[in-house]
């Protein structure tokens, strides 16, 4: 068993879906269940994966490390990861490429402690994020850099392993800010915390959740990442055409019925996804920026390096 593999047996959700027996399989792996990971949710209950003629199955893999390991030893076919891990393995020799950016904006917003009441007010302050390195921190060192100030020296940044986590170290008062997640985000107002900034309004460059694939996948099953692709376009599509049924599988799979939470994460999220998913590039190249500080390889690549957009280009020459 390759250790890839070992993480896998985390969670594995096998949705048949009502696909016909002569559907292919197809192994996908997806972060956690979150917002920026709900277009792949979307394909499997809105039928579209069935539609064509795929029957996926949809792996958690904590860790966009442990994540990138399974797409690389070829576990998966598939990814919805960040993009540091994919960026950093293509660096270091993998043949990993983006085929479709989720979402193309950081989906977080930064939640502080009441008392802080603008961004120059974060200076000398505690600030949570999951891990170094992954999403959270990256889009908090440019939120921090927008307004002026620097993560090294005007900031403590501490590991809290989990977004939910985040919360809590606020509330027992070990930081005065996190950078959270819808619906998480919700839930901390609800415990009467600020939201200081959305930061998707911010205005930031950034490569938040893409579809990766390998190159060798590709080589030699580029119809179904064609109609992988097809499958998460459809879904995003009625993500932000039916509101009620994407509450729904939020419900499901969020494990809850407030409606104000379903009803702000909705609004929250909706207008990141997009009915042709490119990928963004000057999102990747905030990624490229900062491997940069460790890694001089970085400083020399482009952003098309790490992306093929042939099949999204196929995809509309052809029709949606």
């Amino acid at each position: 068993m390759s250790p890839a593999r070992i993480f896998i047996v985390i969670v594995s959700l096998l949705i048949l879906n009502g696909a016909p027996s002569a559907a292919q399989s197809l192994r996908i792996a997806i972060g956690a269940v979150s917002v920026a990971h709900v277009p792949g949710l979307m394909a499997v209950e809105g039928g579209y994966f069935a539609r064509q003629n795929l029957q996926p199955e949809l792996i958690m893999i904590r860790g966009g490390p442990q994540t990138v390991a399974a797409l690389l030893g070829g576990d998966v076919a598939f990814a919805q990861v960040f993009s540091v891990p994919i960026v950093s393995a293509k660096l270091g020799g993998g043949d990993a490429i983006i085929i479709a950016g989720l979402v193309n904006e950081p989906l977080f917003s930064l939640m502080t402690v009441p008392t802080i009441e603008k961004p120059q007010d974060l200076r000398g302050k505690k600030f949570g994020i999951t891990t170094f390195g992954s999403a959270s921190d990256i889009a908090l060192r440019l939120a921090l850099n927008k307004w002026g100030l620097k993560a090294e020296t005007d900031a403590t940044i501490l590991q809290v392993r989990g977004i939910p986590e985040i919360l809590t170290a606020m509330q027992t008062g070990a930081v005065h800010a996190g950078m959270v997640s819808p619906p998480t985000n919700i839930n901390a107002i609800k415990a009467g915390f600020r939201e200081l900034a959305f930061l998707p309004k911010l205005g930031i460059s950034f490569q938040h959740t893409t579809l990766s694939t390998t190159r060798r996948y590709l080589a030699k099953n580029r119809e179904t990442a064609v109609k992988t692709l097809r499958a998460y376009g459809a879904a995003m599509r009625r993500i932000k055409a039916d509101k009620p049924f994407t509450l729904k599988v939020l419900s499901k799979y969020f494990r809850t019925n407030d409606q104000e939470i379903l009803d702000q994460t909705y609004s929250a999220a909706v207008s990141v996804f997009r009915e042709i998913p490119h990928p963004t590039l000057p999102g990747i190249q905030s990624t490229l920026d900062f491997l940069a500080l460790t890694d001089a390889k970085a400083k020399l690549a482009k952003p098309t390096d790490f992306v093929d957009s042939s099949l999204l280009d196929e995809i509309e020459k052809s029709g949606l």
